[in-house]
């Protein structure tokens, strides 16, 4: 397949434009695993070398009809993780197609914070670099017209830039959080005629795209559009006479309705009345839902319900009230019969960065949660990375292990099972706004403590372990308060937010959906292996495409026919992913990389506590009987069947 790639020099402001056509590359993670691991060998550099490039842009289905085709991809070293990681950005392809180019590399590092300007008209690319002042950068983040952080920002792109657009663009762009953490995110709102959409705000935010973007290139914005058409080689599918005879041919069955059919939980689920992530999930969870910092397996299950009672009385029932009976919906910013994306009282409500900062972080009404979430956002942070490391700071605070004024927090949290149970608004206003000071602390770095947790849950515990190891008991680590997915010696990601045993298993991508994450089974560790591949061969399709993974349920099956029909590919897809997964493997080793034992109690305190909660007797005694031991034979025998069903070497 051919492809066209703009390559961006920051050191130099070279700029080339090249035609790319190399067997094995059908999508944006195929030309990512070949730059970084055969051009610029990155496995071999610190995260935030300049030559960790960023590739981003769309998947070759993007300027289709076809709902969900149009993500935005970002690819890169995560300086969290420690290996090549994808993170998605909905909707932002859709004016990402109209610069004309499919992929964009971003090498080097400007001397200053830099905005870049990618459009297009059909024929020519414009690329202009314009650089901002630290100095005004922080101050526009502290505030610009009443607002702060990436939406600060983005108005004042808006202001200043819009004049050099003449149709529909988008902005991507960071906040503090990239300049003093591992976990910055990269922000994007959809606009209408310049102006912000209401709820439609979106992220690239897993395994710090967001610190990358702006420690290793010293990039702190994209802005593109343009009028450029995407043409296919084969059957045209920008046209739904083309496109809807070639889905329709492999469901049997009208296209639209098999997509409302396939997406009615993101949507609108009528049984429920309710739509979204957060309307379907909370329901669903029960009283697995993640609460306090993951201290699940020590509360009882009694306890547990009752708390999810108040969830669903102060939190999931004033969502329904304000966003779905309102019918607050819309779209990430493409042409989508699904309307995904509910807000009310201006903002985006999400269940995973709703969850993150919210019960996990002591936090069950939906009006503390709009101090929390949009403050955790504003800061430009992966919302669900900061959420779980919200929890565990404000968990040690209460244990004592931190003392507020070290954080900069301007108290003590509410942080026990009985303010949930008792005095559900009150001790949610406490934490929600204790969460917005860490975010502020945390985001520019403004005590010691704040810019220790800056590194990560896993990282930062190494430094205070040294650092306040006459407040730990023997043996004892700040690690086992935090839940965090290890890998190798110093890599960690937060899981999604579900107890889940699939999201702890170390895999060369974890923190996204390459895994089998549902919640509430506890399978033999063999299942469990089989299960994680089998997810983790479509969800590699997913993102190497840029397709919306809400969209799975019917696209999944069409896949094959589009790639066929619209280039004249024939993909094995199946062969080609794990082939792949393979590679992510191997760069992930070569940097040092590999999978290893839990090294935080709480995590296998989750493990041997799943057991037992989900109903299997048989490993809940064995982790009875002996739980580290146990926990160590369960996680080998997971990674050796991962590693006998690939045909590699990835175990402890």
């Amino acid at each position: 397949m051919k492809f066209t790639a703009l390559t961006i020099n920051l050191d130099n402001e070279e700029i080339k434009a090249e035609e790319i056509e190399k067997e094995g590359i059908y999508g944006i993670i195929d030309y990512a695993i070949h730059l970084h691991d055969e051009v610029y060998k990155t496995y071999g550099l610190e995260p935030y070398d300049p030559d960790n490039v960023v590739v981003f842009g769309k998947g070759p289905f993007a300027g289709s009809v076809l709902p969900g085709s149009h993500r935005l991809m970002f690819v890169f070293r995560s300086p969290l993780y420690g290996g090549l990681f994808p993170s998605a950005m909905g909707g932002a392809a859709y004016q990402f197609q109209r610069v004309g180019v499919d992929f964009v590399v971003l090498k080097g590092k400007r001397k200053k914070p830099t905005v870049i300007l990618l459009s297009g008209d059909g024929e020519n690319i414009n690329v202009e670099l314009h650089e901002i002042e630290l100095e005004k950068l922080v101050e526009i983040w502290r505030d610009y017209k009443g607002e702060e952080g990436v939406y600060a920002l983005t108005q004042y792109l808006i202001d200043n830039f819009r004049d050099k657009f003449d149709s529909e663009f988008r902005i991507a762009c960071v906040g503090p959080a990239a300049l003093n953490t591992n976990f910055g995110a990269i922000f994007s709102q959809a606009l209408r005629k310049g102006e912000r959409l209401v709820g439609s705000e979106d992220w690239a935010a897993r395994g710090g795209s967001g610190s990358v973007l702006l420690r290793a290139h010293n990039v702190v914005a994209i802005i593109f559009g343009g009028k450029a058409r995407k043409k296919f080689p084969r059957e045209d599918i920008s046209n739904i006479r083309n496109a809807r005879p070639i889905v329709e041919g492999v469901l049997k069955k009208p296209m639209f309705e098999v997509m409302a059919e396939k997406t009615t939980k993101y949507k609108y689920n009528p049984k429920l009345k309710t739509g979204g992530t957060f309307g379907g999930n909370y329901p669903a969870e029960g009283d697995f839902v993640p609460i306090l910092n993951w201290q699940m397996p020590y509360i009882p299950k009694e306890e547990r319900i009752k708390i999810h009672e108040n969830i669903m009385k102060h939190y999931w029932e004033p969502f329904n009230k304000e966003a779905i009976e309102t019918r607050n919906w819309t779209t990430c910013g493409e042409p989508c019969p699904v309307a995904c994306k509910k807000y009310a009282n201006g903002h985006h409500i999400e269940y995973e960065p709703r969850e993150a900062n919210g019960p996990l972080s002591g936090v069950i009404t939906l009006r503390a949660s709009d101090i929390s979430v949009p403050a955790v956002d504003a800061m430009g942070f992966d919302a669900i990375e900061f959420g779980g490391t919200a929890a565990w700071v404000l968990e040690l605070v209460h244990r004592g292990l931190l003392k507020p004024e070290e954080v900069g927090l301007s108290r003590e949290p509410e942080f026990k099972k009985e303010s949930l149970l008792l005095k559900p608004v009150e001790t949610s206003e406490i934490n929600a706004k204790l969460i917005a000071e860490l975010a502020h602390r945390v985001a520019f770095a403004e005590t010691e403590v704040a810019k220790i947790i800056g590194l990560g849950k896993r990282k930062a515990s190494m430094v205070l372990d040294e650092k306040f190891k006459d407040r730990l008991n023997y043996g004892e680590s700040f690690k086992d308060y935090a839940v965090f997915t290890p890998l190798g010696e110093n890599g960690e990601i937060t899981p999604t937010m579900y107890w889940a045993i699939g999201n702890y298993i170390p895999l060369p991508i974890q923190g996204r959906y390459w895994t089998f994450y549902q919640f509430g089974v506890f399978l033999e560790p063999e299942e469990l292996a089989q299960k994680i591949v089998a997810s983790a061969t479509w969800e590699f399709w997913y993102d190497n495409i840029g397709w919306c993974r809400f969209h799975r349920g019917w696209m999944k099956s069409v896949l094959k026919a589009l790639f066929l029909e619209a280039y004249g590919e024939n993909v094995d897809m199946e062969g080609h992913s794990h082939k792949q997964l393979k590679r992510l493997i191997d760069f992930a080793k070569k940097a040092g990389y590999e999978p290893v034992f839990w090294d935080s109690m709480r995590v296998i305190d989750l493990i041997a506590g799943g057991s037992r909660e989900f109903g299997n007797e048989k490993w809940a005694a064995r982790f009875e009987e002996d739980k580290i031991g146990t926990a160590k034979e369960y996680l080998r025998r997971v990674l050796q069947t991962y590693s006998e069903t690939l045909g590699v070497e990835w175990g402890i």
